[in-house]
């Protein structure tokens, strides 16, 4: 049973915009373990034109996802790219220089188990020289792509991992940077401009994110007086989690997103809770 149309948990609308659609448009659909956020952009990404998330208490199901498909946002739209947006646990970063396709399927499985059916893709992330294989579940994917069949597919860590790679600047020697999304915390650490992980950590209270956080902090020998943290997200400076961040790290900033004019919002929320959903249609 198709569930009854639902409304988004906040949006972006860029009515400043000068880009018109008629001159075509990307549509990015994000497929967390517990969010769906639809974004149209130009397609370049460079301008995002309207933003949409949905997120769910519980696992993402077909009926979740066939309700937020069926949004006014993009109905009637003839996109000229659409790109599902794979940003759950099925996934694992491998050096190229080990990357064989054929063992696509054995790596995926080994580490999350053979329970559900995957469509297996992976992204070349060349800039680390790293390739991203991860797998969608066969019922999410046919259903996007019986709507788009034009769609194609990134991991959302693969577009991280390019956005940050373009923002590499030698006088910052350690980095960590933490993009907050529903349930789920994407984790990415840089040591001398050298990737050292890029992981997802999910959660149900503050104490699970100061955990996972502390926790790679220590494994990767962070130094907490002098390590950047960039967080963006779905946090504010007032929240428990922020202020318990700041108990430990010295050095922290809130990333905005420089695609999220404030003159273009059509509610008041801060740029940077924009920030992990915008940098995916400038990087795929």
């Amino acid at each position: 049973m198709v569930q009854p149309m639902m409304r988004p948990a906040f949006s972006y609308r860029n009515t400043a915009a000068g880009y018109s659609q008629e001159k075509g448009s990307k549509l990015c659909i994000e497929l967390g373990q517990f969010h769906v956020g639809l974004t149209i952009s130009d397609p370049l990404g460079t301008e995002t034109v309207a933003f949409d998330l949905y997120s769910s208490k519980q696992k993402i199901n077909s009926a979740f996802l066939q309700a937020v498909l069926s949004s006014e946002l993009i109905a009637g739209i003839d996109f000229s790219d659409v790109v599902m947006v794979h940003n759950q646990k099925e996934m694992a970063l491998v050096p190229s220089v080990f990357y064989a396709q054929h063992l696509d399927k054995v790596i995926l499985e080994t580490i999350h188990g053979d329970l559900v059916d995957l469509i297996l893709s992976s992204d070349d992330v060349h800039q680390w020289e790293l390739h991203n294989v991860y797998g969608t579940a066969d019922s999410m994917f046919s259903m996007i792509a019986e709507i788009y069949p034009q769609v194609r597919q990134v991991q959302y860590m693969s577009a991280c991992l390019r956005s940050i790679f373009r923002s590499l600047r030698e006088d910052i020697n350690q980095r960590l940077k933490l993009y907050i999304l529903p349930s789920c915390i994407n984790v990415v650490v840089l040591k001398e401009e050298k990737l050292q992980i890029a992981q997802s950590f999910y959660y149900e209270t503050t104490e699970d994110i100061i955990y996972s956080v502390l926790n790679v902090a220590d494994k990767y020998r962070l130094n907490v007086n002098d390590v950047l943290v960039e967080v963006s997200g779905l946090i504010e400076t007032e929240s428990v989690t922020w202020k318990e961040l700041k108990k430990y790290f010295l050095n922290m900033a809130l990333e905005p997103c420089s695609l999220a004019s404030p003159e273009a919002q059509t509610i008041d929320l801060p740029s940077h809770y924009f920030t992990p959903f915008f940098l995916v249609p400038q990087c795929v």
